[in-house]
C-alpha cells in the first residue's frame, strides 16, 4: 500500500529539477505537500464531473418521462373532444388560466367567443396539456444548453429545439384551425419524434459513461447480423407509420367506424371510400365533410397495419429475446414481445367496448412504449454490432473477452 502510494506521488512530482534515482523511494518533504493537494483537487474535480454527468442523466430521464406524459395527455385531450376547450391560444378565453376564464363576464366571453361556451373540465384538461407541454419545452432547452459542451450533441440538440417551435406552431395551428386532422397527426408525431429522440440522447449519454468506466468491456452473447439490425430498423418505420394511421383514426373520429373485431361491420373487405379517408384536404374538419365509407377506409387500413405490423414485431422479439443475444438485447426483445400482445389487446378491447376513454388512452400509451421499447433495442443491436476490423475475430463472435485484455 505504502509503494502504490509513493508511486503515485512520484508521477505527480514527476519532471521536478531532481528526480530520485530509480528504485528509490525518497520523496522530499516540500514535494509531498505541494503534490498532496494537487492530487486531492485532482480527485475533487473528477468527482464533481461525474455527478455532473450523473445529474445530467437524470435530466434526461425526466425529461423523456416528461415527453411520455406529454403524449398521453394529447392523446387523452384529442379523444376527450377537449382539443377546442380553451378556444383561444396560448391562453384560455384571453386569460392564462381557467379561473381567469371563468372571472372573465359571461356576456364578454360569448361575445367574443360565439357559439363556444365554456367547459370547464374540457379547459382544464387542455391547459393542463399546455402547461406541461411548456415545462417540457423549457426542460428541452436546459437540456440543450448544458449538454452543448460537455456532451457532443451534436445536430441532436438543433434538432430538439427546432421540434419543440414546431410542435407549439402546431399547438397553436390545432387550435386556431379548429381540429384541422392533418395538423392533429402532425402534432402527434411530432411529440413522438420529440419522445424518441430525448429517450435516443438518454442512452447515448448514459452508455458514453459506462464505456468511459469500463472501456474494455467484452460481449456476453453473439453479435447481431446486419440482417437483423436492419430488420430492427423497419419495424422502427412501420410503427411510426402505424402510429401515424392512429393519428389519423382518431383525428376523423374513425375509431368506431368498424363494428367488432377482427371483421369490419362483419365483413372482412367492408364497403370502403379509401379516395375520400385518405385525401389529404386542408381546411375540412373532422366533424364533417367525410362520408361513412372513408371513416371505415380509414380504420380498416389501421387494422391491416397492424396486422403487418404485429407479424414484424412478433419475429423481431423471437430473434432477438432468445438466451444467446447479449442481456441489452433479450431484455428488449421480450418487452417488445410483451408489449406487442397488450397493445393487440388494448386495440381489440376499445373497439369491442365502444372506446371508452381510459382504454383508447392506454393504447395510445402502449404506443408509445412500443417507441420507446424499439428505439432501445435498434440502440443495443448498434453498440453489439461488430465494429470494423472486429469482424474475424473469434472471442468476440463467441461473446469472450480477448486474451490478456481486462474485462
Amino acid at each position: 500500500m505504502l509503494a502504490k502510494s509513493v508511486s503515485k506521488l512520484e508521477r505527480t512530482i514527476g519532471g521536478g529539477p531532481n528526480p530520485p534515482p530509480a528504485g528509490s523511494f525518497a520523496v522530499s518533504d516540500e514535494g509531498c505537500e505541494r503534490a498532496v493537494p494537487e492530487a486531492d483537487a485532482d480527485r475533487s474535480a473528477l468527482a464533481n464531473g461525474r455527478s455532473w454527468e450523473v445529474g445530467y442523466r437524470w435530466m434526461l430521464l425526466g425529461a423523456t418521462l416528461l415527453a411520455l406524459c406529454v403524449v398521453v395527455l394529447g392523446a387523452t385531450v384529442r379523444l376527450a373532444d377537449a382539443g377546442l376547450g380553451c378556444p383561444d391560444w396560448p391562453g384560455c378565453y384571453g386569460a392564462l388560466t381557467v379561473g381567469g376564464a371563468l372571472a372573465t363576464p359571461p356576456a364578454q366571453r360569448a361575445g367574443r367567443w360565439a357559439g363556444q361556451p365554456l367547459d370547464v373540465a374540457r379547459a382544464r384538461m387542455e391547459m393542463l396539456h399546455r402547461y406541461v407541454a411548456g415545462t417540457l419545452g423549457l426542460l428541452i432547452l436546459g437540456i440543450v444548453v448544458l449538454g452543448r459542451r460537455r456532451f457532443a450533441l451534436g445536430i441532436a440538440g438543433p434538432v430538439l429545439v427546432a421540434l419543440v417551435m414546431l410542435q407549439a406552431l402546431l399547438g397553436m395551428w390545432t387550435v386556431t384551425l379548429r381540429l384541422e386532422p392533418l395538423v392533429v397527426t402532425a402534432h402527434l408525431l411530432g411529440g413522438m419524434t420529440v419522445l424518441a429522440l430525448l429517450w435516443w440522447l438518454t442512452l447515448r449519454v448514459r452508455s458514453d459513461g459506462a464505456r468511459a468506466a469500463s472501456p474494455h468491456g467484452a460481449l456476453d452473447g453473439r453479435s447481431p447480423g446486419l440482417g437483423l439490425r436492419l430488420l430492427a430498423r423497419t419495424a422502427l418505420l412501420l410503427l411510426a407509420l402505424q402510429i401515424a394511421l392512429g393519428g389519423w383514426v382518431a383525428a376523423n373520429h374513425a375509431t368506431l367506424a368498424c363494428q367488432g373485431f377482427p371483421t369490419c361491420n362483419g365483413s372482412w373487405w367492408p364497403a370502403a371510400d379509401f379516395a375520400d379517408g385518405f385525401a389529404p384536404l386542408v381546411g375540412r374538419l373532422a366533424d364533417a365533410g367525410m362520408s361513412g365509407p372513408g371513416r371505415i377506409a380509414i380504420q380498416w387500413v389501421h387494422r391491416l397495419g397492424a396486422m403487418g405490423l404485429f407479424l414484424v414485431l412478433g419475429t423481431l422479439a423471437v430473434l432477438t429475446g432468445h438466451a444467446r443475444r447479449p442481456a441489452p438485447i433479450r431484455r428488449a426483445g421480450r418487452m417488445l414481445g410483451a408489449l406487442l400482445l397488450v397493445q393487440i389487446g388494448l386495440g381489440a378491447a376499445t373497439v369491442l367496448a365502444g372506446a371508452p376513454l381510459a382504454l383508447a388512452a392506454a393504447h395510445n400509451a402502449a404506443a408509445a412504449l412500443l417507441l420507446l421499447v424499439l428505439v432501445a433495442l435498434n440502440w443495443a443491436l448498434g453498440r453489439a454490432a461488430p465494429r470494423i476490423g472486429q469482424r474475424d475475430d473469434p472471442h468476440l463472435e463467441r461473446g469472450l473477452a480477448r486474451p490478456g485484455v481486462g474485462v
